[in-house]
């Protein structure tokens, strides 16, 4: 089997809006499908662990954990009628005064409007939620603002100098991220959006895919 290029994946994105990092998602192409034969972690050209942050800086589209804790990319013109289900049309404040959305995750959300795109280790430290106990309750904050979509991964920043260890990935409010790279951020109506979706996605989706993002985005 042969290998694909990043062009090819940029390719694969831009004809199915959203693919997911893995095959969560039944019936429907993922990265690591696409890039099984790629040499993975090696670094070089070919590395699709490399794709997911240069896609992004390419500003192709936007990547985070939009469906639960599964990582995936959503094509950039069409991220925010995705991020309009997502959030149900609803403001990053409104789902908070409605207790929507935790007092963390809202605080961790402050925190980057006010310092911008910055690395999880940092972000730890200004959020004060740096002490071991309070690990599971970051992560679990971060992942909820990615699920509504207020949030996204933009980079990988080093730990150590000597390239030791796993990167630690970078995050910024999308409002942020789409506007650095010049990207229509508009809102869409929820109700628009949903016809869009339902629409485009059921050319191409399976009856098992389809299932999938008519529950996941209340289609």
């Amino acid at each position: 089997m042969s290998t694909i290029s990043y062009e090819e994946f940029v390719q694969l994105v831009e004809k199915n809006k959203i693919i997911p990092f893995a095959a969560f998602i039944p019936d429907y192409p993922s990265l690591t499908a696409a890039a099984d034969h790629n040499d993975w972690h090696s670094g070089s050209g070919t590395d699709p662990w490399l794709w997911r942050i240069r896609i992004v800086q390419d500003g192709v589209a936007a990547y985070g954990k939009f469906f639960g804790d599964k990582a995936c990319f959503i094509q950039t013109d069409y991220f925010p009628i995705v991020r309009s289900l997502l959030s149900s049309g609803k403001t990053i404040e409104v789902r908070y005064n409605d207790g929507l959305i935790s007092r963390t995750a809202y605080h961790i959300y402050k925190v980057l409007c006010e310092h911008g795109n910055i690395d999880s280790r940092n972000l730890r430290k200004l959020t004060g939620l740096d002490k071991k106990e309070n690990k599971k309750e970051y992560e679990t904050s971060l992942v909820e603002l990615q699920n509504y979509g207020d949030v996204v991964i933009t980079g990988a920043a080093k730990q150590n100098e000597d390239n030791s260890g796993w990167n630690s990935m970078c995050y910024q409010p999308s409002e942020l991220w789409l506007s650095s790279i010049q990207a229509r951020s508009e809102d869409v109506l929820v109700d628009d959006a949903r016809i869009r979706l339902k629409s485009e996605l059921s050319e191409f989706c399976s009856e098992k895919s389809f299932r999938f993002f008519a529950k996941k985005l209340a289609l």
